[in-house]
């Protein structure tokens, strides 16, 4: 766990050689008023995420980590602290956990009706427990309140109202959700589950959830839910490496699949009609979700290293007051390349084994606490640019063409024949 007074002097090595509109090099980016800003100390908006909040309106982050914020590797309290401190007063920021007798344990906020026997009596196991375990909150904190779900190990580079949340609120536009979507097979996309947007009372998520949470009627782990009854028709799990820059993946798309059964659980519900309510999957999916590409709106770093993350250490670590060399260029383009053309970095540590290298894992390495945000690097300048920087490029909506696939015509919950 980070100390206060390790993210207070953190916050302050970020932001003590403030930019100004000429030293600026790129039109795509503006500095961000000091008026929209948060303004609390590191060591203040600590203590705050502590705490449960009021939630009086539909602008909420929302994200999970099961041992609590203290919990957390100081990289990640860091992204957390900066999405209070670019949101600003207009959002809510909450942090939920699994801690008994937290104050911002998730059984205060949601019934445990939303929850499979499982999760509700602790015997979720398997390796995977944490993740699965944010994928059965995050559906219902977004139906039933409203907001952004955020994995806690994404850096956000934009305004979630310029990423999406003007759109949605906009009722002169058709969208009610919006996400990053990426090819999950060639040619068929699904939309990530790390950043959703939606208005609570969304029949789409609710119907995403309940999907999922038949998976684990009657399990306690994962395994095996690629050939569940209510997915079995779709194929696995598999990307295509060659297109997204990727290395062939480690892992047996089989357990992949598993995974990311969340996924498949949308792919689903994208492709269904339900002839007793005329739920339209299909229709909803080409014409009420606000999608942008994934490789570039959150993957645009793995796009651009080859998904290498000791190379984007090595990158993130280079000093900006250092010689001009080669690798001073590429982590300059880098950096600003990412501040000025994606909406967000999502890291994550799997699958376990998928990749050679995560730089979640290299910044989770005690020796390597403070790499994410050490004064004078390229990392650093990152993190002070995701907060007092804005692009002033627009994002657009891709274009999602009628579904070719087949279209299942049942219930959401019944078994297609």
């Amino acid at each position: 766990m980070v100390s206060t007074s390790e993210l207070e002097s953190s916050t302050t090595s970020t932001t003590s050689t403030p930019l100004t509109p000429q030293s600026l090099k790129s039109s795509d980016l503006v500095l961000v008023p000091s008026s929209r800003l948060d303004i609390r100390s590191d060591q203040e908006i600590t203590a705050w995420l502590q705490t449960p909040h009021p939630i009086t309106s539909d602008k909420n982050v929302w994200a999970f980590w099961h041992s609590g914020f203290s919990q957390m590797s100081p990289w990640v309290q860091r992204n957390v602290i900066n999405w209070v401190r670019r949101l600003g007063p207009e959002w809510t920021v909450h942090i939920l956990d699994r801690v008994p007798g937290s104050a911002t344990n998730i059984s205060h906020i949601i019934d445990s009706s939303f929850f499979p026997a499982a999760f509700n009596e602790h015997t979720m196991s398997g390796p995977h427990v944490g993740p699965h375990s944010a994928d059965l909150i995050r559906l219902p904190l977004l139906y039933l309140y409203g907001g952004v779900w955020m994995d806690a190990g994404t850096f956000l580079f934009r305004h979630i109202d310029d990423i999406c949340w003007k759109t949605i609120e906009d009722t002169n536009t058709p969208y009610q959700m919006a996400g990053f979507v990426i090819e999950i097979r060639p040619g068929v996309d699904a939309m990530l589950n790390g950043f959703i947007a939606a208005k609570r009372g969304n029949g789409f998520i609710k119907r995403w959830h309940d999907i999922y949470v038949a998976l684990w009627e009657g399990v306690t782990e994962s395994k095996g839910f690629h050939a569940h009854p209510l997915l079995r028709h779709l194929p696995l799990l598999s990307p295509p490496v060659d297109k997204l820059n990727c290395p062939d993946l480690g892992v047996l798309m089989e357990a992949f699949s598993d995974y990311l059964a969340h996924f498949l659980c949308f792919e689903r519900l994208r492709k269904l009609v339900d002839p007793a309510d005329g739920f339209d999957g299909p229709k909803y999916y080409r014409e009420n979700m606000f999608l942008v590409p994934a490789m570039q709106e959150t993957y645009y770093f793995q796009m651009m290293t080859g998904w290498n993350g000791i190379k984007q250490f090595d990158l993130l670590a280079t000093r900006r007051d250092g010689v001009h060399d080669e690798k001073y260029l590429e982590a300059e383009k880098f950096v600003d390349d990412m501040l000025a053309n994606t909406s967000t970095m999502k890291l994550s540590h799997g699958p376990p084994g998928a990749l050679s290298s995560f730089l979640a894992d290299l910044w989770d390495d005690p020796k390597n606490h403070h790499a994410d945000n050490e004064p004078g690097t390229f990392a650093a300048y990152l993190r002070y640019g995701s907060v007092h920087l804005d692009q002033t490029r627009v994002l657009e909506p891709l274009q999602a063409a009628p579904t070719i696939e087949e279209v299942l015509h049942v219930g959401v919950l019944e078994v297609p024949a």
